[in-house]
């Protein structure tokens, strides 16, 4: 290969619609190997290109450089791909950010052009701009490639090339390729008989297979990230993919949640407060690392309660040792010293029920669970001794927790415990956590679900990092504490977080219909998912307004006793509910052991009337479209509305959009 060739993703973009419809034989010609050869740029127009780029951006009033990460891969794409004629576009672009500083853009410029060294080359710019809505295509007509150029063909190629090894020589390599993964991802196969055996119709619908296709939705890409919080943007711009993202996302807000006093909402007739549970699968080799990072952001408080403990423990002991040192009779008229109880912010998992249970006493009620491998806490549950699922219902909804223990003939009540719970797994683990008893009592419908995705696929492990992530995330956890303290002043009145009218009939709204469809789709046992989606909705919308809070001086108004939900923070909620819906009925209907769950090893298996109803679908399609066609093919509407769930979360041939449409994979 011709070293000075590199990958011209404009070129790409405009041939691909069209490289799908040729398939030409002649790609294997003299000297070419057999795998993606990339294009060579026409070196003339580049400038021309990314000048076209940089103005849609503007239009669009895309700020792709608001994180550090972004903004130093930005300079090094432009700098390696244009050398000092970028120059401009960089300060244009960088001007986007509120943190726009001329003189140091135009420091970290010569920083960029002093040390380019090939490996992030202007593919990776072109990416950025395609992740922010530039439609690459409509730029690529005004400038066209070379013809002669090889192009990648990812119609017709049986490589699993993912986007970012597309791009040879791209450093930034963690940006969102939904716009190639949807396609890239359903491989298609055979339809498939009951029996198993193949189809011999003509028009049998081609399926994906249900061993590769994954549940992959992702929300933080319908957000705008700039408009968070900043205690949760911060940790959020570290991550460039949506699906790192949402772990951050959903990883920190679960963590906020176990310590935060001081604020509390009416559901439902019931006072209930932030903290809920968040459980995410994920293959092993998946990266879920950054989420273990997340446990930063409540170590200051965690440090601070260690460091009031020693305190009192040194003052234990030097009372102990005077107390010692008295007679018995002067000991008989003076107390003996109260040895000071070990708190924590982190509620161990590998425990007993009563030790559990001690330890969010301890902590005055609250805390956080928090297990990378949520084995430790499968294998708990599992010991007569460990086994407080109860505790882990009643916590959910604040219930009284009372245990007694024998020995000193002591008795704990927790009146109100308030306990978050983040847990990590494997998909093969969560039978064995949530099993059958556990589906069937209603631990499993307190959790929040996400699914990750394996991710077969090298990164840069020497990419430049001027800060750990845990370190940064840290940094947010000292902000956080202020905050943190802020709000225990409030524990004696505390706030009474609402949300506004509108936004209620709008919450109402939607989860009267979602309700509706869901229990249509998989049955009753959706009925307690989706009402305690709802309750765990309204606690993200609480959290997310509280830590908003912290944006502003004061952070609280000292009269008032109620804090409304801002409209950013009820979308945001609103949003991340909408994904985890479809995460949870994947979760439901392939991984939770109950009666209806069914394995397909060999593919795809529909039923006659499975099929029809599927052939008689459009390609994106409503219930009431859904409707008409089962009632003219005779069939049963409960029956089909079952069908069609399958169709999302078994079979995984139909998404859901939202309430009530769908659209066919591959459409």
């Amino acid at each position: 290969m011709d070293n000075n060739h590199i990958f011209d993703p404009l070129a790409w973009a405009s041939a691909n619609e069209a490289s799908k419809a040729d398939n030409s034989n002649d790609q294997q010609t003299a000297g070419q190997v057999n795998h993606l050869q990339p294009a060579v740029p026409d070196i003339g127009n580049e400038l021309a290109k990314a000048k076209a780029t940089t103005q849609e951006l503007l239009r669009l009033g895309a700020n792709i450089a608001e994180s550090y990460d972004d903004y130093l891969h930005l300079g090094f794409a432009l700098a390696n791909g244009l050398g000092d004629d970028g120059r401009d576009l960089f300060h244009q672009l960088c001007a986007q950010s509120g943190k726009y500083n001329q003189a140091d853009c135009e420091k970290k410029w010569q920083e960029c052009l002093s040390k380019q060294d090939g490996r992030t080359t202007i593919a990776s710019f072109y990416k950025m701009a395609q992740q922010a809505g530039v439609d690459l295509s409509a730029i690529s007509r005004q400038f066209p490639s070379n013809p002669s150029n090889p192009h990648v063909d990812m119609g017709n190629t049986g490589d699993k090339t993912t986007e970012d090894h597309i791009i040879s020589g791209t450093s930034y390599n963690n940006g969102n390729s939904n716009s190639l993964s949807a396609a890239r991802s359903l491989v298609p196969s055979k339809s498939l008989s009951r029996e198993g055996t193949e189809g011999t119709e003509g028009n049998a619908s081609e399926l994906p297979s249900a061993e590769i296709v994954q549940y992959t939705e992702t929300f933080s890409d319908k957000l705008d990230i700039g408009m968070q919080p900043s205690l949760l943007r911060i940790p959020v711009e570290t991550q460039s993919e949506p699906e790192g993202r949402d772990k951050v996302i959903l990883a920190a807000l679960t963590l906020y949640s176990g310590a935060m006093p001081g604020v509390f909402g009416i559901y439902d007739g019931k006072k209930v407060y932030p903290p809920f549970y968040t459980l995410v699968d994920a293959p092993s080799g998946a990266d879920k690392g950054v989420i273990s990072d997340c446990r930063q952001l409540l170590m200051p408080i965690e440090w601070e309660i260690r460091h009031q403990y020693e305190l009192q423990k040194e003052d234990y002991l030097k009372e102990m040792t005077k107390w010692s040192a008295l007679d018995r009779k002067q000991r008989a008229t003076q107390p003996e010293p109260e040895k000071p109880v070990y708190r924590s912010v982190f509620i161990p998992a590998n425990s007993s029920a009563t030790s559990a249970y001690q330890a969010l006493a301890d902590n005055g009620e609250w805390g956080a669970i928090f297990e990378t491998e949520a084995d430790t806490l499968t294998l708990a549950l599992k010991q007569d001794y460990g086994d407080y699922s109860d505790g882990l219902r009643k916590a959910f909804h604040h219930e009284p927790i009372s245990y007694s223990r024998r020995k000193d003939d002591e008795h704990v009540n927790l009146d109100c415990p308030r306990l978050a719970a983040l847990l990590t797994c494997t998909p093969g683990q969560i039978p064995q956590l949530l099993s059958p008893q556990q589906v069937e009592n209603g631990l499993a419908n307190r959790f929040l679900f996400y699914n990750l995705k394996s991710r077969h696929e090298w990164r840069n492990v020497f990419a430049q990092c001027d800060e750990p992530v845990s370190d940064r995330f840290f940094r947010v956890g000292q902000r956080y504490q202020e905050l943190y303290h802020e709000l225990e002043k409030r524990k004696q009145h505390p706030l009474q977080f609402v949300l506004s009218i509108e936004q209620q009939q709008r919450f109402n709204e939607y989860f009267s219909g979602l309700l509706l469809e869901q229990i249509g789709l998989y049955g009753e046992q959706l009925d307690a998912f989706v009402k305690r989606l709802g309750l765990a909705t309204f606690r993200l919308a609480m959290v997310l307004t509280v830590l908003r809070c912290d944006d502003r001086s004061p952070k609280f108004e000292p009269l008032s006793q109620t804090l409304v939900c801002a409209e950013d923070d009820f979308s945001t909620a609103m949003t991340i509910a909408d994904c985890l819906i479809n995460h949870t009925t994947h979760v439901y209907a392939n991984l939770l052991p109950h009666d209806e769950v069914k394995s397909f090893s060999n593919g795809i298996s529909l039923s006659s009337a499975e099929k029809m109803l599927f052939d008689a679908l459009g390609a994106e399609f409503t219930t009431q479209d859904a409707k008409q066609s089962a009632n003219s093919l005779g069939i049963p509407w409960k029956s089909a509305e079952r069908y069609v769930g399958q169709f999302v979360s078994k079979y995984h041939i139909v998404d859901r959009i939202r309430n009530g449409q769908y659209r066919k994979k591959g459409n």
